[in-house]
């Protein structure tokens, strides 16, 4: 069994490295050269052989670059590429010559650690062989002659910036492609046990297969064509808009769901009346969308105003937040109801505006906004009582864990049931504050969720919120299965055809090239547990110890180096679960699901209990994970620079102060989008998008105002303690060990939202309360702040 799965594994790097050759990642523009270059002098060997090369050093050994610090003096070249001979030979004496091989040639090998470029010339490249023959004539010009022949054409170095933009292979693959043309292996399928072994890129989480057994209709697509059509069906389920078709939350696809969960358009149209004002707003959709934390619809989602009949009016003229969306009879015509939760609910942002750029403005899958606690707290009336169920405690933010609130969906399955009756399931169980996932890394991960919980190739759980179970209530569970398994194919093709937005030049300036190529090698290349360094972090188990070691190759220079990707399509792939003691955040996601939930959860639907030797249920416990630890799996960064706030919590604002944790603040608030002046201190505003207003292109994330102890909303010595500001107060910590050990209380006990000022409080994040920390990834402070800003600088081009 093991020959044939290492056989089978084989085939597919074969195949899809055949593909990558022609058309993905790079791999028609693949680093050339290797034949013999015979040169009549050094000066015609060097300008041939070794300047060509000097370019990649040239990136960062410049005055002002990366390595113009102390331990990076000793070789400086600069712009003048006529001074290269000279600045070459200078530095290859101060560094003592051959002796008997130069430092210039130990450390860019990895002969000799520290080297902030990594090993970009192994012994035996013609990079080194080239460098080598120049430095032997340095020390012996009378010699010269007999070495030129040994020289190697370096051929072209591939660019160090490019990316795809996250999405799937098969979108790029499929572009300008007929449909019948056959689509190649998922790349993802090649995460198992010996992929990249040894290699600068790291994997531990490994792809697993839900679909092998499926029915033919469920297995994946074979052609671009297949594709498409996935695509095109599982857009309209997921995005709502009120399209025929559109998914609405436990009713599948219907027009109705038994629920209470859709208003009339009479009563939203009075929501005004709860928010406290005394008339309806001329501006009511806009300030329906910021309240409630939804960007308007970026395509028609349409509801009546008074008095319209939504069937003379194409559905009204009245425009929804993308989280709502009215709902249609099975005839097509509307029935002037709104549903209120759906995807977009927590998976829906805005960054930006379409101005600004392609693909910006309201977005799904990333920047979620959204307050699920004042919908509810608005649609019961405005009353503040003390909610039953409150899915957030912080805008912006879910208190979602997968295997109990999905799972719990199951609970009319015979064959779950008796789970929920044992008391340790709740009991055991807690939740806690997460900040949702970009979909559009989804085609990049072999695994889902923040602890990797699943496999990517379970696809039923992604649409667990429009399980019809309300329309069938206590029977026909063999239906909603039905109907999970004809429809989940078409919205994970959605999900993985989603790209990243590209850096708005226009509303924040232009990306400094050059500190961004300073950034590739470094994000690449850097060893942040070289020796020098000391970090006191545990280094992970495998990788060259660079950014990419555990979040992927990006740059088309490293994704097509053998050193670092087995193939080309790999790029972007990230695999690795880091364990605890090396990530370091915040454990009470990965703590959420106990053993007694874990079970519940693989005896259910959504775990493919039918299929148990498919191991696609809970992958974290220990009789599937394998002998590697529980922790956090590091994501793509495809669109890294729309998705602040970072960590699986949203506790940080910035990639600067992911990468330098003593710039952390232990309480701070998103800045808000500005009032209209009549309407001031009137009315809840959401969290501010426009990318020039509130946007900081130096630190990569959101502005926020940093907040004192004892300000509005953050009580002092219940939130925060003044005598000592970063620490956890007591009371907190004794609070922690209920939320931690009450199954859902965190979600089930609130604070009552008496009104705009509570409401208000909600943008607060506090990193004292239980399980929103900000600490960990602090094995980035060994960093030096010009490296963090050229790295940052190169996080933007993906």
């Amino acid at each position: 069994m093991k020959f044939w799965r290492m056989n089978r594994l084989a085939g597919l790097v074969a195949a899809v490295v055949l593909v990558g050759c022609g058309s993905y990642g790079g791999g028609s523009d693949a680093v050339s050269g290797g034949g013999t270059s015979q040169a009549r002098s050094m000066e015609e060997h060097f300008s041939r052989n070794v300047q060509p090369s000097l370019d990649f050093c040239r990136t960062c050994h410049m005055p002002g670059a990366a390595a113009d610090v102390e331990d990076g003096h000793d070789f400086m070249l600069s712009m003048n590429k006529s001074q290269d001979v000279a600045n070459l030979r200078a530095s290859w004496e101060r560094l003592g010559g051959n002796n008997p091989t130069s430092r210039l040639l130990l450390m860019p090998s990895g002969q000799e650690t520290p080297h902030s470029g990594g090993a970009p010339w192994p012994v035996g490249s013609p990079q080194y062989r080239n460098m080598e023959i120049l430095l032997k004539c340095f020390a012996d010009a009378d010699g010269c002659g007999a070495l030129l022949g040994g020289g190697v054409d370096p051929g072209a170095l591939l660019p160090l910036l490019g990316s795809r933009h996250g999405g799937h292979l098969w979108v790029d693959f499929c572009e300008d492609k007929p449909d019948g043309t056959a689509l190649p292996p998922d790349p993802r399928t090649l995460v198992q046990p010996g992929i990249n072994q040894d290699k600068a890129v790291y994997y531990n989480a490994y792809w697993k297969s839900c679909h092998e057994q499926a029915p033919a209709a469920d297995q994946d697509p074979t052609t671009c064509g297949e594709f498409r059509e996935r695509v095109a069906r599982g857009g309209v389920l997921l995005k709502g808009n009120g399209a025929v078709g559109a998914g609405i939350a436990l009713g599948g696809d219907s027009a109705s769901s038994l629920l209470p969960q859709a208003l009339p358009a009479s009563t939203y149209n009075n929501l005004w009346e709860v928010w406290g004002l005394s008339q309806r707003p001329d501006n009511f959709d806009q300030l329906a969308a910021e309240r409630y934390g939804s960007a308007l619809s970026a395509q028609r989602n349409p509801y009546p105003l008074p008095g319209e009949d939504p069937n003379a009016t194409d559905g009204g003229s009245g425009q929804l937040p993308m989280t709502f969306s009215q709902t249609r009879r099975p005839d097509g015509s509307w029935t002037g109801n709104i549903v209120l939760f759906g995807c977009s609910t927590c998976h829906s942002g805005k960054v930006g505006s379409p101005s600004d750029g392609a693909g910006l403005g309201s977005l799904h899958g990333t920047n979620g906004q959204s307050d699920l606690g004042v919908i509810l707290r608005d649609v019961g009336g405005g009353a503040g009582s003390l909610l039953p169920l409150m899915l957030n405690k912080t805008r912006g933010t879910g208190n979602i864990t997968n295997f109990q609130l999905f799972g719990a969906l199951s609970i009319q399955d015979p064959a779950t049931l008796p789970f929920f009756l044992n008391p340790l399931f709740l009991s055991s169980s807690t939740s806690g504050t997460e900040d949702m996932p970009s979909w559009w890394n989804l085609g990049s991960r072999p695994l889902k969720f923040y602890d990797g919980g699943q496999p990517a190739d379970a696809q039923r759980i992604e649409l667990s919120t429009f399980q019809p179970v309300a329309t069938l209530p206590l029977t026909g569970y063999q239906q909603q299965k039905a109907w999970i398994e004809a429809h989940d194919q078409d919205s994970s093709a959605w999900l993985m055809s989603l790209k990243s937005p590209a850096w708005p030049v226009s509303a924040v300036g232009a990306i400094d090239t050059a500190l961004a190529e300073q950034g590739a090698i470094l994000f690449h290349g850097k060893n942040l547990w070289a020796d020098n360094l000391d970090n006191p972090v545990p280094r992970p188990n495998g990788g060259n110890g660079s950014c990419a070691s555990c979040h992927g190759a990006y740059s088309p220079r490293y994704v097509n180096d053998p050193a670092y990707l087995d193939t080309p399509a790999m790029e972007g792939i990230a695999g690795y679960i880091v364990p605890p003691a090396v990530i370091g955040t915040d454990m009470a996601r990965l703590a959420a699901n106990s053993e007694a939930v874990s079970r519940q959860f693989d005896s259910s639907f959504y775990g493919y209990s039918e299929i148990p030797e498919a191991q696609c249920g809970d992958l974290n416990r220990a009789s599937t994970r394998g002998d590697r630890e529980n922790g956090y799996l590091a994501p793509p960064l495809y669109g890294v620079w729309a998705s602040a706030p970072y960590f699986h919590n949203g506790s940080v604002p910035n990639v600067w102060e992911v990468l330098k944790s003593s710039d952390r603040q232990p309480v701070w608030r998103r800045v808000s989008t500005p009032a209209r002046a009549d309407q001031e201190g009137k009315v809840v505003m959401g969290y501010d998008s426009d990318l020039r207003r509130a946007y900081d292109p130096q630190r990569l994330g959101w502005k926020y105002d940093v907040l004192a102890c004892g300000v509005t909303g953050v009580t002092p010595y219940l939130e925060c303690n003044p005598g000592e500001p970063n620490a956890d107060p007591m009371l907190q910590l004794l609070l922690g060990q209920i939320w931690a050990n009450g199954g859902l209380l965190w979600n089930l006990v609130n604070v009552p939202l008496l009104g705009n000022a509570q409401i208000e409080d909600r943008k607060i994040y506090n990193t004292h309360m239980y399980s929103q920390g900000n600490g960990g990834h602090s094995f980035a402070d060994v960093l030096t702040d010009q490296e963090r800003r050229a790295v940052i600088e190169y996080l933007k081009t993906l």
